[in-house]
């Protein structure tokens, strides 16, 4: 029969008076980092939510073409703008760039909101949102606070993009509207002159439309913007 080691029965009995009281702290500490981690997300998911601005986008027949969603990230200057469109390819150009802009919408003399007849000529679909949206009278395109990049619609019609932006934040865009254009945006990018890398335009109606819209084209769709939460 082996022998017992010396004092074999006090290291059991040592090790296990320290084991236990360390496993408790350790599972009360896993417990309460779980804790935090939970009230962490939970407030960060509150925030993302406090202001988001939202618009449901339409052709001129009424069909509802997706949506526009705006909202701050928790303690971020910028805009994160995310979009989700499905266009019958009848409707417009596919495979195809469209200007995207935030209009002001804040002319009653040109109607309200988002109006279209579709029987009516395209060129007056939606004017009822006005110009861009810009701070100054004096922006060009390119500089309105309207101003965001392009959209791509692929072959199906389809569209998801999401991009972030300084120019403005949800909650001052209430009642502001969505458009986007039938044709490509330049931006502005339009070098005007007579040497053989600039154009010339055929009347100031070309410069005009490049300072004001970046030539888009007509308005295809439109939303006006709502605010879900504060």
């Amino acid at each position: 029969m082996t022998a017992e080691p010396p004092n074999s029965s006090f290291t059991n009995i040592s090790t296990r008076s320290w084991f236990r009281p360390l496993s408790a702290l350790l599972l009360v500490s896993a417990l309460a980092i779980v804790m935090s981690l939970f009230l962490l997300t939970g407030a960060r998911s509150a925030s993302s939510a406090e202001v988001v601005a939202k618009a449901n986008l339409t052709l001129a027949d009424g069909t509802a073409i997706g949506t526009v969603t705006f909202l701050n990230e928790p303690g971020e200057a910028w805009t994160v703008v995310r979009t989700a469109l499905k266009v019958p390819p009848a409707a417009t150009n596919i495979r195809s760039f469209h200007g995207f802009h935030i209009h002001a919408n804040d002319n009653p003399a040109n109607g309200n909101d988002c109006l279209a007849d579709p029987k009516a000529a395209s060129s007056t679909w939606f004017v009822s949102a006005d110009g861009h949206w810009r701070r100054s009278i004096e922006d060009s395109h390119g500089d309105h606070a309207g101003d965001m990049t392009s959209i791509y619609l692929n072959r199906d019609g389809r569209a998801r993009l999401e991009f972030t932006i300084y120019r403005v934040i949800p909650g001052e865009l209430f009642n502001r509207a969505v458009i986007m254009h039938a044709g490509p945006d330049n931006f502005g990018n339009v070098p005007i002159g007579a040497l053989a890398t600039q154009y010339t335009a055929n009347t100031g109606d070309a410069i005009v439309a490049t300072r004001n819209t970046g030539n888009a084209g007509d308005r295809i769709a439109c939303g006006t913007i709502d605010i879900l939460g504060r």
